[in-house]
């Protein structure tokens, strides 16, 4: 047996890593095919030249091509790894000025920052998985599209049957921190999570002897012998923004030590501090074009007109190893322990049932079966339905165009104060990004 897989959004700087995980790992995938499809034709050929160069001289079989054609990409595909981003990381940086300008938070998955990535995002992906539904019915979609939680509310809503798994690196990239604090290999801890994307808290950390880590954790931050975590990504452990943000995240588990906190709830119970460290002029996606942009695209140029990639490489980092890991789960059946986002359906017994939450789950070639949480106690209870409610009606208004819809959704995030700002930043974001948003009405 034989997979192709598809890259949708293959001209992203979020790909390479994914490229060598798949190089490196193609026989245990069974991987004979790679396509890498993107609407922006450059970039998708400077990846696309730049993989095929670089796979063959490595000694890699894989049959490697490039498209901006998605009925071609498509054809007889058996995974698609998806990462899109409508606007680029210019219309980023302009969300993000907007929203600072107003003394809002700005990242791009929190906040209205997030809600005008979903707004762009959501009818793109839907119209790719309609895509998919015609094309190539049984191949799987493993979505790492942001804003996560925002946009797997949209696919299980029109989707309900479709083959898909919204999955997310940030959790395991936070275990993987914890299990170097700890001296400890990931692989022998279990970690209990609840929440949805971006918004959630651990519970229990669980080593092979059945002891629980979190109040050690919990004491040693508490008492002061532990202000940050060493990330475990190559790639961002030297990025002053992960630094800050670990360290943040360090802090709000002192402020809020019942659970341990995913990072981006700082941006939800903080977002004062958050935006104090912002800087109106050069934001995260300016820091990202003149970064990673500029240094991977650069790379392709160089390696295209030098007819080699022989002394060039790519880095198998956690964003690309976490991805094909739930690939070959399905492919193997394994029913490997992964957090995945998924409908409630009863997992966290006292929260709407139909929801998408983001919780451990068993994923085998059925999918992902999900792993019971039973009751949360009020205060994170209380933070997700306000939260849920906001990425219900961003939704809402995602599909139905409906300025009233998009208000409301507006003024159910956390992060905005009051009507006035709302309102204020919510239309000029509409104003520039018409060219991407549904028409609103």
């Amino acid at each position: 047996m034989s997979n192709k897989f598809v890259m949708v959004g293959g001209g992203s700087t979020q790909s390479p890593g994914i490229l060598e995980v798949l190089r490196q790992r193609a026989e245990e995938l069974n991987l004979t095919e790679l396509v890498l499809y993107d609407i922006d034709e450059e970039r998708v050929s400077l990846l696309g030249q730049y993989t095929k160069m670089y796979y063959q001289e490595t000694g890699s079989k894989i049959k490697v091509s490039f498209t901006t054609n998605i009925d071609e990409a498509l054809v007889d595909a058996d995974f698609l790894f998806m990462q899109i981003r409508p606007g680029l990381n210019r219309q980023r940086a302009i969300d993000e000025k907007i929203c600072l300008k107003h003394g809002v938070v700005g990242q791009e998955t929190c906040g209205l920052g997030g809600f005008s990535f979903a707004m762009r995002v959501i009818p793109a992906v839907l119209e790719i998985i309609k895509k998919v539904k015609e094309i190539c019915p049984n191949a799987w979609i493993l979505n790492y599209t942001n804003p996560e939680a925002i946009l797997s509310e949209a696919i299980y809503r029109v989707f309900p049957e479709a083959k898909v798994l919204c999955i997310c690196d940030m959790p395991i990239s936070i275990e993987g921190a914890i299990a170097s604090y700890f001296n400890k290999d990931l692989r022998d801890l279990t970690f209990k999570y609840f929440g949805m994307n971006h918004f959630g808290w651990w519970t229990n950390i669980i080593d092979a002897d059945g002891t629980d880590l979190l109040p050690q954790l919990r004491e040693d931050v508490i008492s002061g012998k532990i202000d940050t975590l060493l990330q475990s990504n190559e790639e961002t452990k030297e990025d002053q923004y992960w630094i800050d943000t670990y360290r943040q995240m360090i802090s709000l588990f002192k402020r809020f030590p019942e659970y341990f906190p995913n990072c981006y709830l700082q941006y939800y119970l903080t977002p004062d501090e958050m935006v104090a460290h912002e800087d109106l002029n050069f934001t995260r996606g300016d820091y990202v074009m003149q970064g990673r942009e500029k240094r991977i695209y650069d790379e392709c140029r160089r390696v295209i007109d030098a007819g080699s990639a022989k002394d060039s490489s790519l880095h198998a980092g956690v964003h690309g190893n976490y991805i094909v890991d739930i690939a070959y789960a399905i492919i193997h059946n394994t029913r490997e322990r992964f957090t995945v986002n998924q409908k409630n359906h009863g997992a966290i017994s006292n929260f709407d049932s139909e929801a998408v939450i983001e919780v451990p789950a068993y994923v085998g070639s059925m999918g992902a079966e999900t792993i019971n949480i039973g009751e949360i106690p009020t205060f994170q209870k209380g933070l997700m339905e306000m939260q849920k409610a906001y990425e219900k009606m961003t939704v809402d208004a995602a599909l139905s165009g409906s300025y009233q819809a998009a208000l409301e959704a507006v003024l159910l995030n956390k992060t905005i104060p009051n009507y006035t700002v709302g309102k204020k930043v919510l239309d000029e974001l509409y104003e520039v990004n018409r060219e991407f948003w549904p028409i609103l009405i």
